[in-house]
């Protein structure tokens, strides 16, 4: 009876072994004798395919060599057992991963007389997008779909991380019921911030049809209509989805899909070709840098100057400080081909610290004021603040003709440390505008804060002003306003005669633009009269 109970006993362990470990034994050539169920499940091969072959069947090509013959040093040579994880390939090309055991099994001699190997699979336990990414390496003809949940930051800023973590494995388990009928997506790989994948092969298709797109849409419609429910709590969830087909960068294309998704405030992104879009604007990026960087180190950041009139009189009073970029070969570039790019890569200070000591030395060879763009950022950077406070003191005595023209910024983190700096450079006679009024950020709240000397009008309102009785209207409220306030106004876009006949009928005080004068690296001396 003891030794039927052990054998129960001993019959029990095996089932155990046989339903969570994947075993496999082999000779000491390394070919394979024996294999439980469990490797058949996993591998996809049937026994009568893997008995009398080596494990090498199983190779995946991402696996080094080098783990192999660390493998078989441990075992054959040290005859000692030898643990790692190793990435294997299925019947049908799909990875899988295991932790593994291999061990020798030695005679009463200590000689080899064969080997066993316990594995267990930890796919699962695998970062998701490297398992996505294997399983985009088989497919000839992917169709890789991304969704986000739309207001990810502010779902988790409400609920807490612990909350938005339910919600998401709770949306990710449900995620294929939304799929309609035609659209069948095998599993979701759960990402990192909200986002969620599904890969599926479309076969012979290298386009996606029109019927592709419409199930796609449905499915991002059905879980807008639908609502997540666990427990006691229900949730609306809407998701921003980005897709694409095409094999090269596909996982890169789709995931930048929705990024520009959410940049354009679209829900719904065909991802085509975005990674070589970056890879060669990154490029273009590092030339632009590298030129910013030669024409600071070289004093090539260049000060044009276009005139500002006195409506008045007609004269020439002002001159607003533009930064040019002269490169290698002697060109002047505008700051369209090289501003947004400074600002990314950190060089706006120096050029805007350039601009301030080139506005300053022309200051000296001219009676008439001239004025400089500052951002609010530009103030709020501790060291270029110190610096441009710095060139004031030591130029207090043209100060009074320096005009700061501020560049608001809706990422300003203090608006203290602004009026404070406002405060200061105004001992010296610096005088303040507000630049763009009217549009964006400038408007009369701001007034109140900067207390300005000047309002520039915003150039949207100008341009158009003679064919746009709305932007008229606007100009003259705004003129009003600054007289009331014994403020001086100035409108820069004066291109053409019909709109400098206006903005100067309506009484602005000061005119800018290509009908009166084109930036100059020199400074005109004659009066306009026009």
């Amino acid at each position: 009876m003891a030794f039927n109970n052990e054998l129960v006993i001993l019959q029990q362990y095996k089932d155990l072994i046989d339903e969570n470990i994947i075993v496999s034994k082999a000779n000491i050539k390394g070919i394979i004798t024996f294999v439980n169920d469990k490797f058949c499940q996993i591998s996809g091969y049937t026994k009568e395919e893997l008995l009398g072959k080596p494990h090498s069947i199983l190779r995946h090509e991402d696996v080094d060599a080098s783990v192999f013959k660390d493998m078989w040093d441990t075992i054959k040579t040290k005859k000692r057992t030898w643990t790692g994880q190793v990435k294997n390939k299925r019947k049908d090309g799909r990875a899988y991963y295991v932790d593994a055991i291999v061990s020798p099994i030695l005679d009463q001699n200590g000689e080899i007389i064969e080997y066993i190997a316990l594995r267990y699979d930890v796919s699962d336990m695998i970062n998701a997008k490297r398992l996505l990414a294997d399983e985009l390496k088989k497919i000839k003809n992917p169709l890789l779909v991304m969704v986000q949940i739309e207001g990810y930051e502010s779902l988790e800023n409400f609920y807490g991380k612990e909350i938005t973590s339910i919600i998401e494995n709770k949306f990710a388990m449900h995620l294929l019921d939304y799929c309609p009928v035609g659209c069948v997506f095998p599993k979701v790989y759960q990402l990192d911030n909200g986002i969620f994948a599904m890969v599926k092969d479309l076969e012979d298709s290298v386009v996606l049809s029109e019927a592709n797109i419409m199930q796609l849409k449905k499915f991002q419609q059905n879980i807008k209509d639908g609502v997540l429910k666990f427990g006691t709590y229900e949730y609306d969830l809407n998701v921003i989805l980005s897709y694409g087909n095409r094999s090269e960068f596909i996982y890169e294309d789709v995931l930048i899909g929705l990024k520009k998704a959410i940049q354009f405030k679209k829900e719904f992104m065909y991802a085509d070709s975005f990674t070589l879009q970056e890879k060669e604007k990154a490029k273009q990026n590092l030339h632009t840098i590298n030129m910013i960087k030669k024409a600071i180190d070289s004093k090539n950041i260049k000060s044009y100057f276009q005139p500002i009139v006195n409506t008045k009189t007609g004269k020439i009073d002002k001159y607003e400080s533009l930064v040019r970029l002269q490169n290698d070969d002697g060109q002047i570039l505008s700051p369209f081909f090289f501003l947004e790019t400074a600002k990314d890569g950190k060089y706006y200070h120096q050029i805007t610290e350039a601009i301030v000591e080139n506005s300053l030395n022309m200051l000296r060879k001219t009676d008439k004021e001239i004025s400089i763009n500052l951002s609010t950022l530009d103030i709020e950077d501790v060291d270029l603040r110190n610096k441009i406070i710095t060139l004031i003191t030591m130029n207090s005595d043209i100060a009074p003709r320096l005009v700061l023209e501020l560049l608001e910024d809706e990422e300003v983190n203090d608006f203290n440390v602004v009026i404070d700096f406002i405060s200061l450079v105004k001992i010296f006679g610096v005088k303040i505008a507000i630049d763009d009024f009217g549009a964006g950020h400038s408007n009369f709240e701001r007034l109140l804060s900067f207390q300005p000397d000047i309002l520039k009008l915003d150039g949207s309102l100008i341009k158009n002003i003679h064919q746009n009785k709305y932007s008229r209207d606007i100009v003259e409220t705004i003129k009003m306003f600054a007289d009331k306030q014994n403020l001086k106004t100035v409108a820069e876009f004066v291109s053409c005669k019909e709109v400098y006949d206006i903005v100067k009928e309506i009484g602005i005080d000061y005119l800018q633009g290509y009908y009166l004068g084109e930036p100059n690296k020199l400074l005109a001396s004659e009066a306009l009269n026009i």
